[in-house]
């Protein structure tokens, strides 16, 4: 039997990818990033804290945008390509369903920062549109986003958002097994009343207890069981101390339940400054000091603006 011999194919006859294959192919060939395709929900990034947020649509100006997180601080971060932009603050307006939030974004060329707070966050999870806006002018930059899958994302990457850095303050942990509850438990006892007549429940009963030195005691305590009862936090924080062991211990500082840190470099009258860091979206610590009778807000700027804090309790 004859043989048969194939016709040989010419190089350039074979077949070739085209168009946005060719490109991808091309861009792993030459060890590139392939080129982004924008989604149409929320995603997560490869690593960190951050979410990519879908195209954006009816959009001036505004190319892209992702949410970022670092140091429990959230910022929206919109791509404005080669437009032109002074850099300094600008007004801006964040609409979340229709919620408008009046902010002031940081903008340079290319890129407009916007910061968001936790309430923020929480309608983005919750919501299905997010429009944004700054300035006043005509032509300014604006789009509007889908939240579509923003909650799955969002709680993704919350976990991966690194911690204020409180280095420069003494962490006080308190402890459900630490010797200190069995001191706390009388000088909490009306209040573990009252909770368990609101709520048919016993709170959690956490403590410590800090030598200070001559003397000086001070014994911290929480009681943890109903946001209902005690806020955001489901917990309380109250503070006491006494000048020797021979005294009545003295309530000095009631809270609802934070983060609590001591200043190793303030103090008055020998009692250290505090320092306490809101649980549910803390971003900001909180300085307090001793006056002499009970711990108050050392920033009265801050005292006024607080909403978190019940005040400074006077024995």
């Amino acid at each position: 039997m004859p043989m048969t011999l194939e016709k040989p194919v010419r190089p350039e006859s074979r077949k070739r990818p085209h168009g946005l294959l060719a490109g991808v192919l091309l861009a792993v060939s030459l060890g590139l990033p392939a080129p982004a395709f924008a989604s149409d929900r929320w995603e997560e990034a490869g690593s960190g804290a951050v979410a990519i947020l879908p195209a954006p649509v009816k959009a001036t100006s505004i190319t892209g945008g992702s949410l970022v997180c670092a140091e429990q601080r959230w910022t929206l971060r919109l791509r404005t390509g080669m437009r032109a932009a002074s850099a300094g603050p600008v007004p801006a307006k964040l609409t979340i369903d229709g919620e408008s939030f009046p902010v002031i974004a940081a903008q340079q060329p290319g890129l407009i920062t916007v910061p968001i707070d936790y309430q923020m966050i929480e309608q983005m999870k919750s919501g299905s549109g997010l429009s944004v806006s700054t300035g006043g002018e005509n032509g300014a930059p604006a789009a509007d986003f889908t939240l579509r899958d923003s909650r799955k994302v969002l709680e993704a990457i919350t976990p991966r958002c690194s911690q204020v850095d409180m280095s420069a303050f003494e962490q006080v942990s308190l402890s459900e097994t630490d010797p200190a509850v069995e001191r706390a438990r009388p000088l909490l006892a009306e209040e573990t009343k009252l909770f368990r007549e609101a709520t048919s429940a016993t709170p959690k009963l956490a403590a410590t207890h800090l030598d200070r030195g001559e003397g000086r005691e001070m014994l911290f305590a929480t009681l943890c069981g109903s946001s209902w009862y005690y806020g955001r936090t489901g917990c309380t924080l109250v503070g006491y101390l006494r000048p020797t062991a021979a005294d009545e211990w003295r309530q000095a500082y009631n809270s609802e339940g934070m983060g609590l840190y001591i200043d190793p470099a303030a103090s008055n009258g020998g009692w250290p400054d505090l320092v306490t860091l809101d649980r549910v979206g803390g971003i900001e610590p909180i300085h307090w000091r001793w006056n002499g009778s009970s711990y108050e807000l050392r920033d009265p700027m801050v005292a006024g603006d607080e909403p978190t804090s019940t005040g400074t309790v006077t024995p």
